[in-house]
C-alpha cells in the first residue's frame, strides 16, 4: 500500500473512533461536574426502580431489582415478609399499592412497580411465595424487566439517541471507506469477501437491540439464541477476514484489523456507554449521587445518630443500597450499631436479606 491510501484510512479509523469517543467523555465529564449535595436520604418519592433507573440510564441491569422493590414495599406497609423453609420467603399483602408523594415519583416506572405488585398479587391471592414462582411468573417478571430497560434507555435518549445513532453511522460508514480504500490501493478484488465481516458485525447489532417486552416477540437476553449468534458471527465474519488478510500486503492487513476491531468497539461497548443527561436529570443525578456518598464516607457516629433520631432509617435506606451496591461497604458500618429488627419482618432479616 502506498503513504497515501495508509493515511486515508488513518484518517478514517480516527474519525470514526472520536465521533464515539468525544460524546462519551463529554457525558461523563458533566455527569462529574454536577452538584451533588450532601442527602441522607434518597429523593422523596422515588422508589428503588426509579434510583436505579436515574443513576445508571441506559446500562441498568434491573434484573435484581425484586429484592429492593420488597423490602421498599414491606417498609412503607404494603406487605409482609416472613421466612419459610421450603417455600422461599413468604410475601403477605397487607394492602393496595399506591404512589409516594415527592418530586422523585415517576408515573411510568411506578405503573411498571404496580404492575408487578398486582401480579404476586392478583385477584384475591394476599399470599406469594418467592421458591415457589410458577414459570408464569418468571416470563411475567422478564417482561416487567424488559419494561425497565425500555424505561432507563429513555433516561439519555433525549440527549444521547441522535449521538448514538450519529457513532453508528459514522463508525459503518468509516469501516466502508477503509475498505475501499485498501481495495483500490492493493488492486486486489478478494476485498470484497470483507463485507461477510461487515455484516458479521451490523447483524447481530441489530439483533440484539431487538426489545423484549409485553408488545414484542423479541429474542430474550438470556437466550441461547443470543449466546449462539457470538460464535456464529465470529465464524461467520472471520474465516472471510482471515482469507483478506492472507492475500493482501501486511500494511493492508493491519489496516483493515484495526479498522474492524475499532468498529466493533464502538458498536457493541462504546456506543451504549454514551450517556449525555438534560440538566434537569443531571440534578436528580446529582441528588442520588449525594445520598451515595454520603453512606460511603459517613463516619458509625453519624449513621448511628440518624438511627436514634428515626430507628427506621437503616431499612428505609436498605432499599436503595442494594440499587447502588454499596451494601458490603456499608455492612461494617451498621454492623457497629444496635438496630431493632423491623415489625414488617418475622424471622433473622439481617442474616438473610441484610447483605
Amino acid at each position: 500500500m502506498n503513504l497515501t491510501a495508509i493515511l486515508t484510512s488513518s484518517i478514517l479509523i480516527a474519525a470514526g473512533f472520536l465521533t464515539t469517543v468525544i460524546p462519551l467523555i463529554y457525558g461523563a465529564v458533566k455527569k462529574r461536574k454536577v452538584l451533588k449535595p450532601v442527602e441522607y436520604l434518597p429523593p422523596r418519592g422515588a422508589s428503588p426502580l426509579d434510583i436505579m433507573i436515574q443513576y445508571f440510564g441506559a446500562s441498568a441491569e434491573p434484573r435484581e431489582i425484586f429484592n429492593p422493590l420488597m423490602l421498599y414495599w414491606a417498609e412503607r406497609g404494603f406487605i409482609t415478609v416472613e421466612e419459610d423453609c421450603r417455600r422461599g420467603l413468604k410475601l403477605t399483602k397487607l394492602k393496595d399499592l399506591t404512589p409516594p408523594d415527592g418530586d422523585g415519583y415517576d408515573y411510568k416506572t411506578f405503573k411498571i412497580e404496580k404492575q408487578l405488585f398486582d401480579n404476586l398479587f392478583g385477584g384475591s391471592k394476599k399470599v406469594f411465595y418467592t421458591l415457589a414462582a410458577l414459570s408464569g411468573f418468571k416470563n411475567y417478571y422478564n417482561k416487567i424487566i424488559a419494561a425497565a430497560n425500555a424505561e432507563a434507555k429513555k433516561v439519555t435518549a433525549q440527549k444521547s439517541g441522535r449521538l448514538k445513532f450519529l457513532s453508528l453511522a459514522v463508525s459503518f460508514a468509516t469501516l466502508v471507506g477503509v475498505i475501499l480504500t485498501v481495495g483500490l490501493a492493493a488492486q486486489n478484488n478478494v476485498v470484497i469477501a470483507c463485507i461477510f465481516t461487515f455484516v458479521a458485525i451490523a447483524f447481530p447489532k441489530g439483533v440484539l437491540a431487538i426489545p423484549v417486552d409485553a408488545n414484542h416477540d423479541g429474542i430474550p437476553k438470556g437466550s441461547a439464541a443470543r449466546f449462539l449468534m457470538v460464535p456464529f458471527f465470529l465464524m461467520f465474519g472471520g474465516l472471510p477476514f482471515m482469507l483478506v488478510v492472507s492475500v493482501l500486503p501486511f500494511s493492508a492487513s493491519v489496516i483493515l484489523g484495526v479498522a474492524f476491531v475499532c468498529c466493533a468497539l464502538n458498536v457493541f461497548i462504546l456506543c451504549d456507554r454514551i450517556d449525555v443527561r438534560s440538566n434537569e436529570q443531571l440534578k436528580f443525578y446529582g441528588a442520588i449521587c449525594g445520598f451515595k456518598n454520603f453512606l460511603l464516607l459517613a463516619e458509625v457516629k453519624q449513621l448511628n445518630a440518624l438511627v436514634e433520631e428515626n430507628p427506621r432509617y437503616f431499612y428505609s435506606v436498605l432499599p436503595y443500597c442494594y440499587v447502588l451496591k454499596i451494601t458490603k461497604k456499608l455492612k461494617p458500618k451498621f454492623d457497629a450499631i444496635a438496630l431493632d429488627g423491623p415489625a414488617w419482618y418475622l424471622g433473622e432479616l439481617r442474616e438473610t436479606l441484610m447483605f
